[in-house]
């Protein structure tokens, strides 16, 4: 939940074409993908990329039992090829939410999916108006020289983003910034910020593009933290990414003196709220074998079809937290 920092080129694992990238999309389970349609092209901007029935193989690939019932909508920013969010609607299972009614500074799973905003009032007063709320007013900071605004609403069905309007310097590179950007970084609340670092920076080899503990100033503050308390707890901050600017990050945030429940047993399919960050590699089977020498949980590679990518090939990381890792490869 921090200010999208421009990022740096990640190091290889190793062969080069096993080297990983920036995630391409946040899947998020839902109940009901149309208030998502219509909240993310009215006051968004956003478009449909695809829509339609997943591949049958996702069952296997998520465990589900075979009468479960799937339909996904893919939705992304006009003009992107990133930060796209595939809404998932799963029938015919027991479900529960993954992060219910929770507070940002609470461990365990993906707890807000970061994005540029051109007018947060506007945004705020449209979300407001279906049903989002915030635990915080829009919080204006500075931080590494930039001034921005941040306000993190979570949706009536307990998704949260975390929106960031940049006031000065002027934002460089983002042309499709219309209302709202392509999704930019996930923020991940950890209960042992060593452990979490140790698997992004090294199992992972995702360099650290940014630390910091501005999450707000004199008390107001984006986390929903009483302000008596913030004025005096340590927020640790780092943030890690992978591939060219721009392309998906990861944000560790550590608070240990406000530690509140942990959601990481919740944090699977099919379970309600965003579920898995989805990259796409160029050498899965590669990739797998360097990240299981390096100590990671790795499922085995299978087939499927994944629109609007065509026929894939896909495995599964298991991240500290519960936070689920799900790569793809086309080739």
């Amino acid at each position: 939940m921090g200010t999208l920092a421009p990022v740096s080129e990640a190091a290889d694992l190793g062969a080069s074409r096993s080297r990983m990238k920036g995630w391409r999309e946040a899947v998020v389970i839902v109940a009901d993908p149309a208030p998502w349609i219509e909240t993310l092209t009215t006051v968004g901007g956003w478009e449909m990329a695809h829509r339609g029935p997943p591949d049958s193989a996702l069952n296997a690939f998520w465990a589900l039992p075979p009468q479960a019932r799937s339909e996904q909508v893919v939705m992304r920013n006009i003009g992107t090829r990133m930060g796209y969010m595939r809404l998932v609607r799963v029938e015919g299972v027991e479900q529960q939410p993954i992060r219910p009614d929770d507070q940002a500074w609470e461990s365990g799973g993906i707890q807000a999916l970061d994005l540029r905003v051109v007018d947060i009032e506007a945004t705020r007063k449209a979300l407001h108006a279906r049903g989002w709320r915030a635990p915080s007013d829009p919080v204006r900071y500075t931080t590494y020289g930039v001034d921005v605004i941040q306000w993190a609403p979570s949706s009536p069905d307990g998704v949260r983003l975390s929106f960031i309007q940049r006031i000065s310097p002027p934002l460089q590179g983002w042309s499709e910034l219309k209302q709202w950007s392509r999704l930019a970084n996930a923020a991940i609340t950890v209960r042992d910020m060593p452990a979490a670092k140790a698997f992004f920076s090294q199992t992972l080899a995702m360099p650290e593009a940014s630390n910091s503990n501005t999450v707000g100033a004199d008390g107001p503050n984006v986390l929903g933290l009483p302000w008596s308390l913030s004025r005096q707890t340590a927020v640790d901050i780092r943030g890690f990414a992978a591939g060219d600017a721009g392309e998906g990050a990861v944000e560790l945030i550590s608070i240990p003196e406000a530690l509140g429940r942990d959601f990481a047993a919740n944090a699977h399919p099919p379970n309600l709220g965003i579920v898995a960050l989805r990259f796409q590699v160029d050498d899965i089977d590669g990739l797998a074998r360097d990240l299981t020498a390096r100590g990671a949980e790795v499922s085995a590679v299978q087939s499927m079809a994944i629109a609007p990518y065509g026929t894939c090939r896909a495995c599964t990381i298991q991240a500290p937290d519960g936070v689920r890792l799900e790569l793809f490869s086309t080739s």
